[in-house]
C-alpha cells in the first residue's frame, strides 16, 4: 500500500447555525470580502443574513452573485478582477459546487499573485507575478448544496470557455482558511435537488471506495458515509425538508470529502464533470444516472468491495456468492432512482450521443481516471456513456 498522506487544511465548523461564525473567521484575514454566491428562490434572508454578521465585525462586503451557468474560468476572472479592484483580501463562496469552485480559483489566483488561466497548468507558474501583495489572501466555503467533494483536496474542476471542456485547476491549501457546513442553508433546495445531491455524494463515495488509492482511513470514512447516506434517502423519501434529513445529508457528503482527500474519485466523476461542462447539465443529475453503470461496470474488478457496499446500502447479502453480493449493489441503486423519480437514462436529460464522444475524450484526460480499478481508455469511457444512454 502507497504511504497515506492526509490533511485537513482548514477549520470547519459543522451544525446548525454554524453559519453564524462567518464575521468571526473572516475577520482575521480581513476587513474586505467578495462575496460570490448565487440567486436562488428564498436565499435572499440567507443572504442578508451573512451580510450583517460581517458588517457587525467590521467587514466591508462586496456581492458577486452574476454566475450565468456551471463554473468557467471566465466567471472566475470576473471574480478576481473585482477582489483585485476592490483590494478585497478575502472571497467568500456560498452557494453549490459551482459557485464554491469559482470562488476558490478566485481566491487561490489573489493569493498567489496569478491569473486565473495560470491554475490549470501543473507546474509553478513562469509568468512573472505582477499582482502578488504582501497581506496574503484567504478563501471561506459555506457550502449550501449539501456537498462539495473538492472541499479538502487542493484542486478542484473548472469549466475553460476557450474549449468548453472541464479541466483540473490547482488551487493549493494554503488559500482555504474555514468551511462552515450549516445544514440550514440547503433549505432552498428542492426535494428532486436534495435527492440528486445525495447521489451525486454516493458517486463519489462508491469511486473512492473502490479507487487503488484506497486505504484504511478512507474507506472507514466512505462506508459510514454511505451508511449516513441511506438513513438519509429513507428519511428523503418521506419528508424531504424535514430538517434532520438535511443534517444527515450534509454528514454523508462531510464524511465523503474526508474520504476523497485520502483516496480519489474515478471514471464516473471525470465523465460527470466533463458532459457537464460540455453540454450544461447539471453534474449531480447525470452522476446519478451514471453511478448503477460504474458499479456494474466494474462488478468483475472488485465483487468483495462492491459486496461491501452493498451492506453498507442496507442490502441482505447473508449466504451469498461474492457475484450475488456485488450483484445486489446497482440494484439497491436503481431501487433509489425508482423512489426518488429520477432520471435513469442520459437521454432523459436532452443529451445527444453523438456529442459524448468529445465527452469521453476530456474526461479520459483526468488523473482521477487512473485510479479505477478498471483501466478506461476513452473508448471505453465512451461505451460505459452508451450503456446509460
Amino acid at each position: 500500500m502507497a504511504d497515506l498522506v492526509f490533511q485537513v487544511p482548514a477549520r470547519t465548523t459543522f451544525g446548525l447555525d454554524a453559519v453564524n461564525r462567518v464575521g468571526v473567521v473572516t475577520a482575521p484575514h480581513a476587513s474586505r470580502a467578495v462575496l460570490v454566491t448565487e440567486t436562488v428562490p428564498n436565499g435572499a434572508e440567507s443572504l442578508q443574513r451573512v451580510q450583517d454578521l460581517l458588517s457587525k465585525k467590521g467587514i466591508d462586503c462586496i456581492i458577486f452573485d452574476e454566475l450565468l451557468s456551471g463554473a468557467t474560468d471566465r466567471t472566475a476572472c470576473e471574480v478576481l478582477s473585482l477582489a483585485r479592484a476592490s483590494q478585497a483580501h478575502a472571497i467568500i463562496g456560498m452557494g453549490g459546487m459551482n459557485v464554491l469552485t469559482i470562488a476558490r480559483c478566485a481566491a487561490a489566483a489573489l493569493d498567489q499573485g496569478i491569473e486565473i488561466a495560470e491554475l490549470f497548468e501543473t507546474g509553478t507558474p513562469t509568468r512573472q507575478r505582477t499582482h502578488r501583495r504582501a497581506h496574503p489572501s484567504a478563501y471561506i466555503e459555506i457550502p449550501t448544496a449539501v456537498r462539495n467533494h473538492f472541499m479538502f483536496r487542493d484542486f478542484c474542476v473548472l469549466t475553460d470557455s476557450r474549449s468548453n471542456r472541464a479541466r483540473m485547476a490547482h488551487t493549493g491549501s494554503g488559500v482555504l482558511k474555514a468551511v462552515l457546513l450549516d445544514p440550514r442553508l440547503s433549505m432552498t433546495l428542492s426535494h428532486k435537488s436534495t435527492a440528486a445531491a445525495l447521489l451525486d455524494v454516493l458517486l463519489a463515495a462508491v469511486e473512492g471506495y473502490l479507487s487503488t488509492r484506497s486505504n484504511f482511513l478512507s474507506d472507514t470514512f466512505m462506508q459510514q458515509s454511505v451508511r449516513t447516506l441511506v438513513d438519509a434517502f429513507r428519511a428523503t423519501v418521506t419528508d424531504s425538508s424535514d430538517i434532520r434529513v438535511r443534517t444527515l445529508a450534509y454528514e454523508s457528503a462531510f464524511l465523503c470529502a474526508l474520504g476523497v482527500s485520502a483516496s480519489s474519485q474515478g471514471p464516473g466523476a471525470a465523465l460527470t464533470y466533463a458532459i457537464s461542462a460540455q453540454c450544461g447539465v447539471p453534474k449531480a443529475w447525470i452522476a446519478a444516472v451514471l453511478l448503477p453503470h460504474i458499479l456494474e461496470f466494474q462488478l468483475s474488478a472488485r465483487p468483495e468491495r462492491i459486496g461491501e457496499l452493498a451492506v453498507a446500502l442496507g442490502e441482505d447479502v447473508d449466504a451469498m456468492s461474492a457475484a450475488d453480493d456485488a450483484a445486489r449493489a446497482p440494484a439497491a441503486v436503481r431501487q433509489m432512482l425508482g423512489r426518488l423519480k429520477l432520471s435513469t437514462r442520459l437521454r432523459e436529460l436532452d443529451l445527444k450521443l453523438d456529442d459524448m464522444v468529445e465527452a469521453a475524450e476530456a474526461a479520459s484526460e483526468f488523473e482521477m481516471v487512473r485510479y479505477s480499478p478498471v483501466p478506461l481508455s476513452s473508448q471505453e469511457l465512451y461505451d460505459l456513456v452508451k450503456l446509460a444512454f
